[in-house]
Parts: C-alpha cells; structure tokens; sequence
C-alpha cells in the first residue's frame, strides 16, 4: 500500500505518495502526477499498480500552495505550470533517494489534469525523463503561468509518449487530438496516441458514469507495455 509522507519542495513541505519494490533493484522510477481529485483513491491504486510491476512510483501533492478556503473544484485555477514543473522535480529527486531506484530510469504519467501536467514536466526538464504517458489530458492550448501552454513547447520533449484519449471527451475534443497528433509528427516526436469509442473524459480514473472498463485495461495494458519498452525492469 502506498505510503503517504512529507515531500520538501524549496522552502515549503507537501504531501506525497510513494510506493517502492521489495528488493535489491536497482528499478526504475515513475512521478505520476495527479488528477482533478488529488491524492485520492486512484492515485493511491495508482502508485500500488505501478510498484506491483516493478516500479518505484511517487505523486506530489499539486495543491499545497493554495490558499486556505478554496473550493475544491477551483483548486486547479490556482496551479501555475512552473509550480508544478518544480513539485514534479522534487517527487522524482525524493524517489531517487531511496536505494534501490535507478536515477537514470525515469518515466512521468498521468490522468485528465495530471496528463497536462505530463506535457508541462516533460517540456521543462526534457533530460530527466525516457518516456511519457498521457490519459485524457485536457487544456494543453491553454496557458497557467508564465511559460507557454504545454501545446506550445512540444519542441522541448525529447522523449517517446503515449496519449490514451476518449472520442466523446469534449477536452481535449477529438480535433485537439488530431492537433496535437500533428504537431508532435511535424516536429518528429516519437509518440503513439490510442483513441476509445464510447468513451470521454475519465474514462480511467473516473467514477460511476464516466468509467468504462474495456477502455482503462486496455489503456492501462498499454501503458505498462509501453513503460517496460522505455525503462526496462529491475536491472
């Protein structure tokens, strides 16, 4: 079961989950950075799967810089990209520090907003990461902060990335797909997106309505394929 501590960003301390193998290892690592809903129940099975099949997993807590009193349905509004550009390098930096984590092995996945944030961390520090993998993550032509949207510093990504996308998600719709499919091909990018009849946003991560089963196992199956492609296992 994933472990929730104390992660020091700066000057400041977050939470985080954090799931490792049993073993010498030395295994590869992956920062999954979260969804709309933070460090819940997903994110925990999140960081429990990718453990359970031979990685070192951490999610940091994107919301330890907002202001007290805010509704849980804005906290997103209150994130900057270079924030959690800087939350994304101190989770993987706290990873490494155990002693069995390979510090040149390192993945960054993550679901709806946190598939933003994927874009976000592999653009801004292309050198740390062998891959990446993107579920339903929407807004990548807007901007938060200062940089540029994630759209627009695709340029900076030298890694391969796996997009996993719902034809009935209206963001990112499917033409934003289509969009980033060809910028990424224009720049020649390594990437591979697989798209879900019958599904839209969550189809992963959400409850109720919005999960759809043969979508997340295949998805996830994917992923994990795709993972083992670019980082390998245990060495």
């Amino acid at each position: 079961m994933a472990d929730r501590i104390d992660l020091t960003i700066g000057e400041v301390t977050a939470a985080a989950l954090i799931g490792v193998p049993a073993g010498a290892g030395p295994f590869p690592g992956v920062v999954a950075t979260f969804h709309r809903g933070g460090l819940d129940g997903f994110t925990g099975w999140l960081v429990d799967e990718l453990a359970a099949n031979g990685y070192g997993a951490i999610a940091p807590d994107h919301y330890h810089a907002l202001p007290e009193g805010v509704d849980v349905d804005a906290r997103r509004d209150y994130l900057t990209d270079e924030q959690m550009a800087l939350d994304l390098e101190a989770a993987a930096d706290r990873l490494i520090a155990e002693d069995n984590i390979d510090a040149d092995r390192f993945a960054l996945i993550g679901h709806c907003m946190g598939g933003r944030t994927t874009w976000v961390g592999l653009a801004t520090t292309p050198g740390r990461w062998r891959c990446g993998c993107v579920w339903y993550g929407g807004n990548a032509f807007r901007q938060m902060g200062k940089v540029p949207a994630p759209a627009d510093r695709l340029g900076d990504i030298a890694c391969p990335v796996a997009g996993f996308f719902g034809n009935d998600d209206p963001n990112p719709s499917p033409d934003d797909v289509d969009r980033l499919d060809a910028m990424l091909t224009a720049l020649g990018k390594a990437h591979e997106f697989h798209r879900y009849d019958g599904a839209g946003h969550a189809f992963m991560s959400g409850d109720g309505e919005k999960y759809r089963e043969a979508p997340a196992k295949d998805s996830w199956s994917k992923a994990l394929d795709f993972l083992g492609r670019h980082l390998g296992r245990a060495a």
